[in-house]
C-alpha cells in the first residue's frame, strides 16, 4: 500500500478455493493461499456458500473441517439467505460461468469500500470485473 493510499483496512472476501487450499497441502495453490492470507491485512469475510464448497473440496475430512473452523474463525461469514432469489438472478446474467457461491462473493465485494477476492480462480473473477487477486497476480486492485 503506498504512503498516500486510505488509512481505512480493506475487505478481503475469501473465496472457496482459497480456504480448500489454505488447508489442503496438496493443492498446487497451497503455499500462495498461505502467504495470501498472512499477507494481506484488514478484515476477511467469506461467506456461507464458499464453506459449503470448501467442505466439498475437502471431501468433509474431519481434519480438515477442524482446519476450516480455525481459519474462518476470525472472519465473518455472510449469509444471503434471505436474499438468495435475487442471488439466483444475478447468476443469470453470467450463466453458466457463475455459481451462486461467486454470485455472493461478487456481493460481498460490491457491498464494501476497497475490498477484493482472493480466489484461485483467474478465469471466472476476471470475467465478473471485480478486483481480485489470484496465484497469476493481482486484477483492479
Amino acid at each position: 500500500m503506498s504512503k498516500s493510499a486510505a488509512v481505512w483496512p480493506r475487505s478481503i472476501v475469501v473465496d472457496s478455493g482459497v480456504l480448500a487450499a489454505a488447508i489442503d497441502a496438496g493443492e498446487s495453490a497451497h503455499e500462495w493461499a498461505v502467504a495470501a492470507l498472512r499477507r494481506h491485512k484488514g478484515t476477511f469475510f467469506t461467506c456461507e456458500a464458499c464453506i459449503a464448497e470448501a467442505t466439498h473440496i475437502l471431501e468433509n475430512d474431519a481434519t480438515a473441517m477442524r482446519a476450516l473452523s480455525r481459519l474462518i474463525a476470525p472472519m465473518r461469514v455472510i449469509s444471503f439467505a434471505d436474499d438468495a432469489s435475487s442471488m439466483l438472478t444475478a447468476m443469470t446474467h453470467l450463466s453458466p460461468r457463475m455459481d451462486y457461491a461467486d454470485a455472493c462473493v461478487v456481493r460481498i465485494v460490491t457491498e464494501r469500500r476497497d475490498a477484493f477476492v482472493l480466489t484461485v480462480d483467474y478465469r471466472d473473477f476476471a470475467t465478473y470485473r471485480v478486483p481480485f487477486s489470484c496465484p497469476r497476480g493481482d486484477f483492479y486492485l
